[in-house]
């Protein structure tokens, strides 16, 4: 555990082909894990496992899957072949850029990139290949299969007429690790089934219920406006917010867009009692009052300071100096290149505000005029002025004439004529793109999502509730029909609100909401309160605990920024398996989480002397670390064959994958109270869960934020 956290770090400073040389394919790594394996082997038969079933093919299955990640170090070949279009090609070149035979010839015969319906996102990347008499479709999460022979879908070429596939030939050590994970799964299952296992003596310990309490919080109403701004009126402000435009590569209302340029600037919604389509549209038409405004929050001192403004708060004129040049220039670009080092990350954020606005003025967030030139919808900005020759000059008319038509009508007080034109844009739209466009309801869902999501309230609200909850069920041994049905009425509402969030998201973006940090931990969330759900009558002590690590979840959800933007799936993360991967790890964090807080209260009762109590208390961690443990075992491993679908590869020391691993480790340790006799004192058995936590932490916060890697976006 030690090696392979350090070989993560290292990766950070020297590189990912460095420690992929010195320690991951070093002779002497290889050695460790064969030292292990031999002891293990050893250790398995002195304590005579055997003689259990179960728990011997869960061990057994390591070793299994050991012997074929060897089989595959010693004997794969792997490597690249690029291929151009109707060009035979029958080599190879490996790693060490050798050029090695294929017993075949392989030839492009067509490559092309299907987009999403109406945008031009990728939705996949997708090579037909010609071999003998056959032929294969490789694309992304799809391997093409040819004598033993796996090809994957690695680069194209940027005029469209050649790829860059990888080659596999790993017919051996491929089917021992996946016999391996069969037997792992198995093993897996047979344990928790067992009689012969710790684990219904646990459940017996932890039946007897415990209890919890809840109280309440107080919620701050939003401010008003306070100044005779020139604004949009209220109704054509939101009826602009349901014409739909092309934005994070997917079809959308400019509500969306409304809602994440506002909270961006400003850190919420709305701002001085105006809504975001109020704000987006007032600046899209009386910009110069609007420039003066103080709505963007610049949190570090040494930006306020260069900006001259006193306070969070500066107006977009506040970044200009009379000479109409940006005053942060000279300072972004000296952290660019390295010259700089002070508050980057605060310099960073303001920056990055500042061009949102620029962005904005050149339009680039109001792609709202699609047009369809053979098979392909391409959108355009109001008012474009390089459009394809192939649109009649009537639609090209009508997209560089229709926004200014608005406005005047806007500005001069014409509110039918205004609602008559949004009907117009709306009204081409749909005839330039029929079915593609999302419907009225769905329009009008997302809205009312982008709505929910923008009030923190609520996730504050959540925390302060269940933070005082368990305060007061660590003092408490009684409740009463009321405070529960108040309890009760708490966790309901709360899961109800996390379930109403996951729904939308899932129906809005057509896919499992699982693919970011936002996702994650908002279905960590929902897997906190379920298990919540399933767990209170039989131990009534987590329906304490639950409401709070869920809160944590949202809060951290909350603050993941851009991350709860919707936006198309990039195409290696559409496989199914990424769904279930990340679903049954995402469980394994929840449960670990609910052993922290089990800890804590731990302590308080120790200090207490109630021993019956934390009995009770350690029997139901100690339950809970069985299924922890191995839905944890099953994510990782769902993650290897996932790798494997998609690239040919199912494990390559990716730092999310080795803190993973590190992490299964780390709680395993505890599983085996016979070998470390120092688990069966409470005390320092819940010691270690709670410290054992900070890996899961570094697995999912530090690899993200401080050592990368290809798991970062999640």
């Amino acid at each position: 555990m030690v090696c392979i956290g350090f070989a993560t770090i290292i990766e950070k400073y020297r590189g990912t082909e460095y420690v992929g040389e010195q320690i991951y394919g070093a002779w002497w790594f290889s050695a460790m894990w064969a030292v292990l394996t031999v002891a293990s082997c050893a250790y398995l038969l002195k304590q005579k496992v055997y003689k259990r079933t179960a728990v011997m093919l869960l061990h057994l299955s390591f070793v299994v899957i050991l012997a074929g990640a060897l089989t595959t170090h010693l004997f794969a070949r792997r490597g690249t072949v690029r291929l151009r279009t109707d060009i035979p090609e029958t080599t190879y070149k490996d790693k060490e850029n050798h050029v090695e035979p294929l017993p075949f010839t392989l030839t492009l015969k067509e490559f092309r990139i299907v987009n999403y319906p109406g945008t031009d996102a990728p939705l996949d990347y997708q090579s037909v290949i010609r071999y003998g008499d056959g032929e294969v479709v490789v694309s992304m999460n799809n391997i093409g299969y040819i004598d033993g022979y796996r090809l994957f879908q690695s680069s194209y070429d940027t005029d469209g007429e050649g790829v860059t596939l990888g080659v596999s030939y790993d017919p051996y050590g491929i089917a021992i690790t996946y016999i391996g994970y069969l037997l792992l799964l198995t093993g897996i299952i047979a344990t928790l089934f067992s009689r012969k296992t710790q684990m219904r003596a646990l459940y017996r310990k932890a039946m007897q219920p415990l209890v919890v309490l809840l109280s309440f919080a107080l919620y701050t109403p939003p401010l008003h406006a306070s100044n005779n701004l020139p604004t949009v009126d209220k109704d054509i402000a939101h009826r602009m917010g349901t014409i739909n435009v092309l934005y994070n590569n997917r079809i959308c209302p400019l509500n969306t867009v409304a809602t994440d340029f506002v909270t961006k600037l400003s850190g919420k919604a709305s701002w001085e009692g105006y809504s975001a389509d109020e704000i987006f549209t007032s600046w899209m038409i009386y910009y110069s009052p609007w420039e003066q405004q103080k709505l963007i929050r610049v949190k570090s001192r040494k930006v306020q300071e260069l900006l001259g403004i006193s306070g969070q708060w500066a107006c977009y004129s506040d970044f200009l100096n009379d000479y109409h040049e940006y005053k942060l220039q000279d300072a972004v670009e000296a952290l660019r290149t390295g010259r700089g080092t002070i508050d980057k990350k605060g310099f960073m954020d303001a920056d990055e505000k500042f061009h949102m606005v620029e962005m904005f003025y050149r339009g680039q967030f109001i792609r709202m005029f699609p047009y369809r030139i053979d098979d392909n919808v391409n959108w355009y900005t109001p008012g474009g002025q390089s459009l394809p020759r192939e649109i009649p000059v009537k639609e090209q008319f009508f997209i560089k004439q229709s926004m200014d038509f608005l406005t005047e009508s806007i500005v001069t007080g014409q509110r039918e004529r205004a609602m008559e034109i949004i009907a117009k844009i709306k009204f081409f739209q749909h005839e330039m793109t029929g079915d593609v466009l999302p419907s009225e309801r769905t329009t009008r869902t997302e809205i009312f999502y982008n709505t929910m999501r923008s009030h923190k309230w609520p996730v504050f609200l959540a925390l302060t509730l269940s933070l005082l909850l368990c305060v007061v069920m660590l003092f408490l041994s009684k409740t009463s029909p009321l405070l529960r049905a108040i309890l009760i009425t708490f966790h309901a509402s709360l899961f109800i609100y996390v379930t109403l969030q996951l729904g939308l998201r899932w129906w809005l973006s057509g896919h499992i909401p699982v693919s970011n940090g936002h996702e994650t931990m908002l279905f960590m969330a929902w897997v906190m309160l379920v298990l919540t759900i399933l767990l209170h009558r039989r131990f009534p002590i987590v329906i304490g605990f639950g409401p709070l690590i869920a809160s944590f979840c949202l809060l951290v959800s909350m603050l993941a920024g851009s991350n709860s933007q919707l936006t198309p799936l990039m195409p290696v993360l559409q496989s199914p398996l990424l769904s279930v991967h990340v679903m049954t790890v995402m469980c394994a964090y929840a449960i670990f989480a609910l052993q922290v807080l089990l800890g804590l209260q731990a302590f308080v009762l120790i200090r207490q002397k109630k021993t019956a109590e934390l009995e009770r208390s350690t029997a139901l961690s100690q339950l809970l670390l069985y299924p922890g443990v191995f839905l944890l075992t099953i994510g990782i491993f769902l993650g290897a064959v996932w790798a494997n679908v998609s690239w040919g590869n199912y494990w390559s020391w990716d730092p999310k994958e080795t803190w993973a691993l590190i992490t299964l480790m780390v709680y395993a340790v505890p599983l085996h109270k016979a070998s470390f006799t120092i688990f069966r004192k409470p005390l320092y058995y819940h010691i270690y869960m709670t410290g054992a936590f900070l890996a899961v932490l570094i697995t999912y916060f530090g690899v993200n934020y401080l050592l990368g890697g290809m798991h970062s976006y999640a």
